[in-house]
């Protein structure tokens, strides 16, 4: 065995004692597939986990395993049946059985219990049987094919579990099955990942890289090693490239970011004891710290580009190995504050953390990249206010189009948050939530921005006034990360543009001014923001029967236009909180409405802006409060290039911000 030693080994038994919970877990996961018979497809059918998403919902349906043709909508009741569904069906099956198989053997290990390795290998071996003849096929886009799934990325966790798998009950298995197994899977396997792993930076190649290094680390394969750890395109050449200077996961989503340190560490966890781990390597210790800084009021993972609510539902177990063998106050932190959500109990806890935690405190404060940088600016007050500022890089695949978009939280509330995505064969995913219409920032001629680095050009607190400042040039030379991406985005709109945004955080409210030169005179140019609660103060107009044909506005509703020819108002209350945006009037047309939330089945408000003529400058204040308005009264002039904006307070003293 290489992942643990005699030593662990004996650990983990004595230690499975005092975690009974911890075991009693372990055995109610793994018990469908311990008490039915094997379920193994004997063709390369099965489908993309993504498809499995209620098209009209945006959420994942309820599986059966013991029903193959029928697949609910938790939401809105509805039965699909059919394709995508069927053959998806059996790719949920294959995850199912390669999570328990190494469960099982997990099981095994500490209990003893031989029923459960010995399920385990039967499954593998019944897989063995088929695995050669199984048919490349898949079309997902962005990834290669597979052959137990639709993607290199299903092989390639297919692959690696079993792998696992292996090594924990090799000494359990006979000679001809073990034989059959490396002969009729993983050794097989390992070379088509080897075939199909691309060389660009992305998650899918840690993914893949680590599938083929443990089969390498298990078989005493050195060219398999070499090729996925030391070479181009391997396991560190991505650790030392797909990591930026602002230590996020060039993909700019917490999903991507979490998703490959999963692969990253579960070949670590499995190297741990071999010339061939790197767990020491800085980079590891910087992508796990940077999570503290983004860390939302009430412990939340901000959703920004292609995150979804699955993907950080259990990342954060993660941080049970990463502290055990890196350590670190803000690791520690992290992992207090979730156990104050949850119980230590799971099994990351169990094998693989600290036998202790101690008591740690952390101190939040504003966080941003140092000036002429991309990257992000966290800004925070009391009342659990909470803005995040996006100027970081384009992410490629993953990204959302959406540069110098804002979040804001407040009083517990999602007032204008980043919606993230859902499955990406929902419907929704490539419609709504992945284009710049359905963010909090500009854009123009109802199409998605152009790849562009958002650069920080200020921050400075005055007295008691944040100021940041951040833009977007489409103007300058840009350099495409190196990860294949496919063009959803209208490059003619944007390459003359230049785009700033200007924000003023004080304890009440925030102003911000956002600055457009360069786009063709014909071209809308959008400011858009979205809004939780229901509209409790709007101005007038006439009802608007189409919005747009084109997505994401095409999902709209309900929108009444407006002339701004003076300043425009508008209110939201979600529960007790209520939401105030105070706009400047330089004559664009002001459409309110309704759009989809995430999940799509409820609505959020948007506010859109609209102007022509090459040039626009929008300016609001924000407000939020659970009473009394915290702002009287706004007003803007603008001069010389600059935006004048007096604030008068609810408690009646003036305030200028000048923008």
């Amino acid at each position: 065995m290489i992942q643990f030693t005699e030593a662990e080994v004996r650990y983990l038994q004595e230690k499975g004692k005092f975690w009974p919970e911890s075991i009693e877990r372990l055995r109610q996961q793994v018990s469908e597939v311990m008490e039915e018979p094997i379920l193994v497809p004997k063709k390369g059918i099965a489908n993309w986990a993504l498809y499995y998403y209620c098209p009209k919902c945006s959420v994942f349906l309820e599986f059966n395993r013991k029903d193959q043709h029928r697949h609910k909508c938790p939401a809105c009741g509805q039965e699909f049946s059919g394709e995508p569904y069927d053959s998806t069906w059996w790719g949920l099956i294959n995850s199912q059985n390669y999570i328990s198989s190494f469960h099982m053997a997990l099981f095994y290990l500490v209990t003893g219990e031989e029923s459960y390795g010995k399920k385990a290998i039967s499954i593998m071996t019944e897989y063995s049987k088929y695995y050669k003849d199984y048919e490349v096929h898949g079309d997902i886009p962005y990834n290669g094919p597979g052959k137990s799934g639709a993607q290199t990325l299903d092989e390639a966790n297919f692959l690696r579990s079993f792998a696992m798998t292996y090594d924990l009950l090799s000494d359990l298995m006979t000679e001809e099955e073990r034989a059959s197994i490396r002969d009729g899977m993983l050794l097989p396997g390992a070379e088509f990942l080897i075939g199909h792993r691309h060389n660009q930076l992305h998650n899918h190649e840690v993914i893949i890289n680590s599938a083929i290094a443990v089969i390498g680390l298990i078989f005493d394969v050195d060219s398999y090693v070499k090729f996925a750890v030391y070479e181009p395109y391997g396991l560190l050449y991505q650790l030392e490239h797909g990591m930026l200077k602002n230590h996020m996961w060039f993909e700019g989503a917490f999903g991507y970011h979490f998703y490959a340190l999963t692969s990253f560490f579960a070949y670590e966890k499995f190297a741990l004891h071999t010339p061939h781990s790197h767990i020491s390597h800085p980079n590891y210790k910087a992508m796990m710290e940077l999570l503290a800084d983004y860390l939302e009021p009430g412990f939340g993972i901000p959703m920004l580009n292609d995150t979804n609510y699955g993907h950080t539902s259990s990342s954060l177990h993660l941080y049970e190995f990463a502290y055990r063998e890196i350590g670190g106050d803000k690791l520690l932190y992290i992992l207090n504050e979730l156990y104050k959500k949850e119980k230590r109990d799971n099994l990351e806890a169990f094998i693989y953390g600290a036998d202790e935690l101690k008591e740690c405190s952390y101190s939040f404060k504003n966080y941003h990249v140092e000036e002429g940088l991309y990257g992000n600016t966290i800004l925070r007050g009391a009342d659990n206010r909470y803005l995040l500022f996006k100027h970081d890089s384009y992410g490629g695949e993953h990204d959302h189009y959406d540069r110098l978009g804002i979040s804001y939280l407040a009083y517990g509330k999602r007032i204008s948050p980043d919606l993230g995505t859902t499955g990406y064969g929902a419907f929704m995913h490539y419609n709504f939530y992945k284009n710049t219409g359905s963010h909090n920032t500009v854009t123009i001629g109802e199409e998605n921005q152009a790849p562009v680095n958002g650069i920080l050009k200020r921050y400075e607190e005055l007295e008691g006034v944040v100021y940041v400042e951040a833009e977007a040039d489409w103007t300058a030379p840009y350099e495409m990360p190196d990860s294949f991406t496919i063009v959803q985005w209208k490059e003619e709109n944007y390459r003359p543009v230049k785009m700033t945004r200007k924000i003023a955080w004080t304890d009440d409210y925030f102003a911000e001014v956002f600055i457009v030169k360069g786009a063709a005179p014909d071209l809308s140019i959008d400011w858009v923001m979205h809004v939780s609660g229901e509209t409790v103060l709007a101005p007038e107009g006439q009802p608007v029967d189409v919005f747009s044909e084109k997505k994401p506005y095409k999902q709209l509703h309900s929108m009444v236009q407006t002339k701004a020819d003076n300043q425009i108002v508008t209110a939201y209350k979600d529960g007790d909180v209520t939401t105030h945006i105070y706009g400047f009037g330089f004559g664009q047309t002001v459409f309110n409405g309704r759009g989809p939330d995430n999940p799509s089945v409820s609505d959020i408000n948007y506010r859109i802006e609209r102007s022509f003529g090459g040039e626009a400058v929008f300016a609001h204040v924000i407000t939020s409060s659970d009473g009394e308005c915290r702002v009287k009264a706004v007003s803007f002039e603008e001069s010389g290039g600059s935006m004048n904006i007096h604030v008068t307070e609810a408690n009646g003293e003036e305030r200028k911000i000048l923008l």
